[in-house]
């Protein structure tokens, strides 16, 4: 079986410091960010089968990670078109699945290509990733991929989605669907895409009651989404809807932040970290929210950290998952935790990684 295997070399650059995307390279060069993808890369292709035979681009986008035969010479300043052109190249030489580590942006370029003719694998390492074809992270990506070449992943089509960015970065979440994609599947090793819940709003408002109380004296890190929106409305705070933001004392004093402000603002005293499932794929660190970075929760301690959610989407959710990129924090993680789901009413969900 051969198997494609592409880079994106920028992906997750934006995440850590607050951008809601990666596709302004100059915005992110100026900001000192850093991309996730070669840290990914190299997790992924630890441990891979030597009798895999892999078919990949030079350098970056693939050769510096893994051995395989280079079927696309990749140039020093890499964009979406050089993706796009390795894909072509994968399906020619007889690939039977593709694999990649980025973000939705890379998922689209490659459905452009590819549709529905090969399976396609993501490896999370974007600022952003609603599509459900995500392996829940690196290592679950490799066991899956091992399972597929086996005969015992089941392959089904998945939904490509993708944000506009341009709205994102202003603060509003538009959700597209770009198409359908084959991919191998196989439960607790993929993530759902993002569901939409009736009745949301209602439950919403029993959170914002609640949690509105508990936030009034000292420091919480707030994370994103319109359930934290809730609470800080409740409040009368303006927070952001799609950022992180800090409040202390009932006031902002960081406003949709990157890592290096977030750890600023929480130099001393007790800090608690709020945050919500992001997406259907039901994570609490590690998808749109990477501001809150492995550094941010060791300093304010696991021990500190709030899960708020309504309860259709807990009634949706066997586990909550964690993909900091710190395999021994995703550790400590691990296990059972109080969801805030009302005025005074949480459930038990099981943290995994």
């Amino acid at each position: 079986m051969k198997i494609g295997f592409v880079v994106n070399p920028v992906a997750g650059a934006g995440g850590k410091i607050g951008l809601k995307g990666s596709d302004d390279v100059e915005e992110v060069a100026k900001r000192g960010g850093i991309p996730l993808s070669p840290f990914i890369a190299e997790r992924f292709c630890q441990g891979l089968d030597n009798g895999m035979e892999i078919l990949t681009c030079s350098s970056i986008m693939g050769g510096k990670y893994v051995s395989g035969k280079i079927v696309y010479e990749a140039g020093r300043k890499t964009t979406s078109m050089d993706t796009m052109k390795a894909c072509r190249n994968f399906v020619k030489e007889g690939a039977e699945i593709i694999v990649f580590v980025g973000g939705d942006g890379t998922a689209r370029d490659i459905h452009k290509v590819i549709g529905k003719k090969i399976p396609i694998l993501g490896i999370p390492a974007g600022v952003k990733m609603y599509s459900s074809i995500f392996a829940i992270n690196a290592e679950r990506g490799r066991e899956l991929l091992n399972a597929f070449m086996g005969g015992k992943a089941e392959v089904v089509e998945r939904e490509i989605m993708d944000v506009d960015e341009e709205a994102f970065r202003n603060d509003s979440l538009r959700i597209r669907l770009y198409g359908m994609a084959k991919s191998p599947v196989m439960k607790h090793y993929i993530q759902n895409g993002k569901k939409l819940f009736s009745g949301e709003e209602n439950a919403k408002e029993g959170i914002a009651e609640f949690m509105s109380l508990i936030c009034r004296k000292g420091t919480f890190i707030m994370g994103p989404g319109s359930t934290i929106k809730a609470i800080a409305d409740k409040m009368g705070i303006e927070k952001t809807y799609l950022g992180v933001d800090v409040i202390r004392d009932g006031r902002i004093v960081v406003k949709d932040g990157g890592e290096e402000e977030i750890l600023n603002a929480i130099d001393g005293g007790k800090t608690r970290i709020v945050v919500s499932p992001i997406g259907g794929g039901n994570f609490i660190f590690g998808r749109g929210n990477q501001q809150i970075s492995a550094r941010v929760i060791k300093k304010a301690g696991v021990n500190n950290i709030i899960v708020v959610s309504t309860i259709q989407k807990m009634m949706e959710a066997p586990f909550l998952y964690v993909d900091t990129g710190d395999v021994e924090l995703n550790k400590k993680m691990a296990g059972w935790i109080n969801v805030i789901t009302g005025f005074g009413t949480a459930v038990r969900k099981k943290i995994i990684y």
